[in-house]
């Protein structure tokens, strides 16, 4: 017998919530950025509950790249419920739109692309939802918070931060607030069923192995043998959900949220600061074959300043979502997709 991929494993996981997938029964699902990490996911998700639960749902993936959509997904495409798709224009019941630059350093280098893209193309698939009388769910971000007015603050989606609209790195944060504001806009005066998910950093099966960012340094330094290296004291609090409880969250949101309101998606019950994230991969992971190492460059790599922000994941979980991934169990889950 064959031993399931970790990505398989998710994919059942998801699925097996046969309630998040009924409302979608003979509808059509737009989703943008296909080739993402949450993206792709969701194409693989809505396909496997389409052969296990006979929900025959269209499934339309929005890419930029053929290539890299191939190569993605190989033979999965050669299924008759997904099509790819390079226009937003679809004649859909659902979108769930994730498209998003999602990496520090491209947000320092590229500001302006970063705020075009993000605001861009959530204006445009706006029109879509209003054309078509779509359900939508718009993926923002934690970083929308800034900092907190207080360290160490529960933010509740009624709260709001600080952020340096100065700083290009906030090309980025500055975006998703406006993307919010034009989700709100777009509920209020044209009646349009969007809802917004705040994502904490999200991670899982399925992320690109050429992914630097801090999830995959510290799993690739666990499968590897080699010590994990801060380039930041790492005082910052990480407010942290798991691919598949993200995946969860999302549909719930979409599915049982208010139009115009915005949801945390986060295991609040697992928040900690960089740090302490470092030794519990060393220690649970790795079992102490590594070490934590501090090394601060002299130059700017791009990273968000140190914030001191706890999600506050009620709001969701008042409409029946409970995250089942722990951080331990989602970094040996990260490591062995790597092995």
């Amino acid at each position: 017998m064959v031993k399931k991929t970790v990505l398989q494993e998710d994919i059942e996981c998801v699925i097996a919530e046969q309630d998040l997938f009924k409302k979608f029964k003979d509808s059509t699902v737009l989703i943008t950025g296909a080739t993402g990490l949450i993206g792709s996911m969701f194409v693989r998700v809505f396909h496997a509950a389409n052969e296990k639960y006979d929900l025959e749902i269209s499934i339309y993936g929005q890419i930029r790249n053929l290539d890299k959509a191939k190569a993605l997904f190989g033979s999965l495409l050669d299924s008759a419920d997904i099509q790819l798709v390079t226009t937003d224009d679809v004649a859909c019941n659902y979108i769930i739109h994730t498209v998003s630059p999602t990496t520090s350093k491209f947000f320092i280098e590229h500001p302006v692309e970063t705020i075009k893209t993000s605001v861009g193309t959530t204006m445009s698939i706006l029109e879509v939802a209003k054309k078509h009388s779509a359900t939508m769910v718009y993926l923002s971000s934690m970083e929308e918070y800034g900092i907190p007015y207080e360290p160490g603050q529960a933010m509740t989606e009624d709260k709001i931060g600080i952020i340096d609209h100065l700083n290009v790195r906030s090309s980025y944060s500055e975006s998703k607030r406006l993307c919010e504001c034009l989700c709100v806009s777009y509920a209020k005066e044209y009646s349009v069923d969007v809802k917004i998910a705040r994502l904490a950093q999200t991670f899982g099966a399925g992320i690109p192995l050429t992914d630097n960012r801090m999830p995959m340094q510290f799993a690739r330094a666990a499968a590897t043998g080699t010590d994990i290296v801060l380039h930041t004291e790492g005082r910052s609090v990480s407010n942290f959900v798991y691919l598949t409880d993200a995946i969860t969250g999302i549909l719930t949101i979409l599915t049982k949220g208010v139009a115009g309101e915005a949801y945390n998606v986060c295991n609040d019950k697992e928040t900690r600061n960089v740090r302490e994230i470092a030794e519990l991969v060393v220690e649970g992971v790795a079992n102490g074959n590594i070490q934590v190492k501090v090394e601060i460059p002299e130059s700017n790599m791009g990273y968000a300043p140190d914030v001191m922000m706890y999600l506050n994941s009620e709001k969701l979980r008042k409409l029946d979502w409970l995250p089942k991934v722990n951080m331990k169990e989602a970094y040996r889950k990260l490591v062995q997709y790597l092995k």
